[in-house]
């Protein structure tokens, strides 16, 4: 096999993972990490990682455990197989906090469940982000604590049952929100919610699918976004993932991949974005012992070092060697207030900065007022048919395929 055809093989590593206990002070993010490789690392270098471990005296590499000064010593060693390699490095933050605002916003103010809401202002991202950014600074920690508990209620009853209660506590921290545009529509939003708490579907019977809110899975469906697109930059398909033991949220990811990796190949065209679901397709998945992987020991000690870094912990020299090399040699998925913030400011930039004529005035007033027509409408019709938006188009195809009264079959 030529050089040019050799696949990428992917080791992962996380840390961060405090369970059902998304409050942790100690631990506000959650970070996955992955050495990607031309060719199997384990296979290749696994001698020579066991040879590094043995200088040390231990019988694997864990960052936690060397210590910053111990991996300094081991440093230039790693940086020569990661040449030799040709590695590189994917890292993924999740901040659990705007995790939660994310979840809060996508709950209650969804367009298709809930009809108080303008289809602009879920559906297009600037707007949703706006939003999302203004309902965090107003959400307080009990009211995040109960719509936690009420997301991975197992009881679909209970959960309906505490959603106007959320709402109120939500609503009663907007009102020191000092933008009243926003402020009106995120209090009309859950105005409706709290009156017709069976539009939201905020409960899931599958455990599995309850598992989807962690940000262990947040993570993971980044990493996969994040293996494509380098699979996609090199033309090189990604042949295995191999992912550091996980207990149990093992099935869970299992079953992301196998999701993703025979998903659709096209893309859907929706509100100015683009969307693929499938990922690293042909690819395998498996779990291992740390001890067992070599690529696991490198990723752990990167990440871990990584993480010390964002903390900003003194780190001697070769510890900052082996991170340059990694910031040298990878990218990031930053899915926080600062990362997301920063990514919309930088693609809205030139519209921002663009003059606001005239007649895009009159256009954008005309639209709104036809989006406010709409949502109005929307709601009355509520009141009638009992029906939330996204069941109304099904609901309307039926009727106007279906024979008039009195009409032969």
């Amino acid at each position: 096999m030529g050089e040019s055809k050799i696949p990428f093989f992917a080791y992962v590593d996380e840390t961060g993972n405090t369970g059902h206990n998304l409050f942790d002070e100690a631990q506000p993010d959650f970070y996955t990490a992955a050495l990607i490789t031309r060719g199997d690392f384990d296979a290749v270098f696994g001698a020579d990682v066991m040879a590094i471990a043995d200088k040390l005296g231990v019988k694997a590499l864990h960052g936690k455990e060397l210590g910053v000064h111990r991996i300094a010593a081991i440093a230039p060693d790693i940086i020569r197989l990661l040449s030799r390699a040709k590695a590189s490095f994917f890292i993924s933050r999740v901040e659990k906090i705007y995790l939660l605002a994310t979840k809060v916003f996508d709950t209650f103010f969804d367009s298709g469940e809930n009809a108080a809401v303008a289809w602009h202002h879920y559906n297009y991202r600037p707007f949703k982000l706006m939003l999302v950014f203004k309902l965090a600074t107003r959400i307080d920690y009990e009211t995040a604590k109960q719509f936690w508990r009420c997301i991975l209620e197992p009881k679909e009853e209970k959960a309906t049952a505490m959603i106007p209660e959320i709402c109120r506590a939500l609503k009663d921290g907007l009102v020191h929100l000092k933008d009243a545009s926003a402020r009106k529509v995120l209090v009309e939003g859950l105005d409706w919610a709290e009156k017709f708490p069976e539009c939201i579907h905020i409960h899931t019977d599958r455990r599995s699918a309850r598992q989807g809110h962690f940000p262990n899975m947040v993570a993971f469906a980044n990493l996969l976004e994040g293996l494509e697109e380098h699979s996609r930059r090199f033309k090189r398909p990604v042949a295995r993932i191999t992912h550091d033991t996980q207990g149990e949220f093992e099935k869970t990811l299992a079953a992301w991949h196998e999701m993703y990796s025979n998903a659709s190949p096209e893309t859907l065209e929706w509100a100015g974005e683009t969307y693929s679901m499938q990922r690293v397709v042909g690819s395998t998945f498996e779990v291992k012992e740390d001890h067992a992987s070599a690529g696991i020991q490198v990723t752990d000690i990167v990440l871990w070092l990584y993480h010390q870094s964002q903390k900003e912990k003194d780190l001697p020299g070769g510890c900052i060697d082996l991170l340059h090399y990694a910031y040298e040699n990878g990218w990031n998925s930053d899915f926080s207030f600062k990362g997301v913030g920063e990514a919309m400011d930088a693609r809205l930039a030139a519209t921002m900065d663009a003059p606001f004529t005239a007649e895009q005035a009159r256009e954008a007033r005309e639209r709104l007022s036809i989006a406010e027509e709409a949502r109005l409408k929307s709601m009355q019709r509520y009141e009638t048919d009992g029906l939330p938006p996204f069941m109304r188009r099904a609901a309307d195809r039926e009727d106007s395929e279906a024979p008039p009264i009195g009409a032969s079959k």
